[in-house]
């Protein structure tokens, strides 16, 4: 069972949706590794800060401390902590751990970086500074600026799915969802087409049969009671009598060889094919042998071309076969030095075959009747049935080529065909 339109919007809805929080994470973890970076490196540039105000500080107390006035070490400590705005602590300690002054400007300092300074004068330690400062202020600012653009990315992200779902609703998936929904109807439409057509080439395929099996009792009857009056009642007929009696023989023989020919039709139409390689030259020669033999008086100039091979169904092309150059035999019996050809050529990247005859030929004009049943173009001048055409056409389209004629009255006729699937180097002329 297929899954429905739902069920594909419902997985494009999530896929987008995986899509859409995927990007929201990367955004805000991208955010909050960029903040962290940035705090990292505000702390880093406040320690570099800090440690260069205190190297001043230091550098200030030099002299007071080689004049030993620790009061104005003292002051200078005291001082430089008020003018701060940061939470900061300040210890000055002599080389001996004797506290020489200590100042801070807020009761406790958090969030601390801490150093310790060292003040050398010729080589001599002087004093270290320890001093504490608070740097959470900037870090804090800088965290909360990240936080809020990694934020404001996330909302935005989640807008921009939201509007690109929209749009592929809009653009995308609904006139997808709308061609797939008219590909199954019309797919449904052509299974539904195809069982319809193939129960009633069954049922046609049956009545033929049946058709042709109840046919033939009858005709068999008629054919067989006007032989025994033929037979054993002629001295009662007169000339006249006889002459009907023949054709009533002759019209149900006639109509035998139609149920035949339609059983013919009937089954080249619905038998499988078997594609193989195979000399289309020996089964003209074939059936043009048969031919002979039915009429060996006949003298007729016969030219088969060589190397005309070609993939087909043999037994579906012989009877094509059999019905062109059946047809050209007949056609060329009131033609004085008859000649029938049998070759192929190519063109336009395809090979062309052609059955030519220079016998009665036919007029243009009727060439769309030409390969219609029951439909012949020389009436009963010669015998036939009107199928034979029919039945070439339908082999010929079902190897995948075409067929056409080419003639003028008195003139002849050449019948050309192709086959979809000949090689390419199946004959050349």
């Amino acid at each position: 069972m297929r899954p429905g339109k739902d069920f594909h919007r419902r997985l494009n809805r999530r896929a987008l949706l995986f899509f859409v929080f995927a990007l929201v994470v990367v955004v805000t973890a991208t955010g909050a590794v960029v903040g962290a970076l940035q705090g990292r490196f505000l702390r880093d540039e406040a320690q570099t800060r800090f440690l260069t105000e205190l190297g001043l500080l230091g550098q200030l107390s030099i002299e007071p401390l080689l004049r030993s006035d620790y009061t104005t070490v003292e002051r200078l400590v005291e001082a430089w902590v008020e003018q701060r705005h940061d939470p900061m602590q300040i210890t000055a300690i002599a080389p001996n751990g004797f506290v020489l002054a200590s100042a801070q400007n807020r009761e406790s300092v958090e969030n601390a970086l801490s150093v310790d300074l060292p003040v050398e004068f010729n080589g001599r330690r002087l004093l270290t500074l320890q001093a504490v400062t608070d740097v959470s202020a900037s870090e804090e600012a800088v965290t909360s600026i990240a936080r809020e653009v990694a934020l404001t990315a996330a909302l935005l992200v989640a807008l921009l799915g939201w509007m690109l779902w929209g749009i592929l609703q809009r653009t995308a998936l609904r006139p997808l969802e709308n061609e797939v929904r008219a590909r199954e109807q019309k797919a449904q439409e052509l299974r539904q087409r195809s069982a319809e057509l193939e129960a009633a080439l069954s049922e046609l395929e049956t009545f033929s049969y049946s058709v042709s099996h109840d046919l033939r009792a009858p005709l068999r009857a008629i054919d067989g009671f006007s032989r025994v009056i033929e037979e054993d009642y002629a001295h009662a007929l007169d000339a006249e009598g006889l002459k009907h009696l023949a054709r009533m023989r002759a019209a149900a023989q006639r109509m035998g060889d139609l149920i035949d020919d339609l059983l013919k039709l009937s089954r080249t139409t619905h038998q499988a094919l078997q594609p193989v390689d195979a000399d289309l030259g020996e089964l003209a020669t074939e059936s043009l042998k048969r031919l002979a033999q039915e009429e060996p008086q006949r003298r007729v100039d016969i030219v088969i071309a060589d190397g005309l091979a070609a993939r087909v169904d043999v037994p579906l092309m012989r009877i094509a076969l059999d019905n062109l150059l059946g047809n050209a035999w007949k056609y060329t019996a009131r033609t004085p030095v008859a000649r029938i050809e049998f070759g192929a050529r190519r063109e336009n990247g395809e090979t062309v075959y052609h059955v030519c005859d220079n016998g009665t030929g036919f007029d243009m004009r009727y060439a769309d009747k030409l390969f219609k049943p029951f439909h012949r173009l020389h009436g009963s001048d010669f015998p036939g049935t009107g199928i034979g055409l029919t039945l070439v056409q339908r082999i010929i389209q079902r190897h995948g080529g075409r067929i056409w004629a080419k003639s003028a009255p008195g003139m002849g006729a050449c019948f050309h065909f192709t086959l979809g699937d000949t090689p390419p180097g199946a004959a050349e002329r």
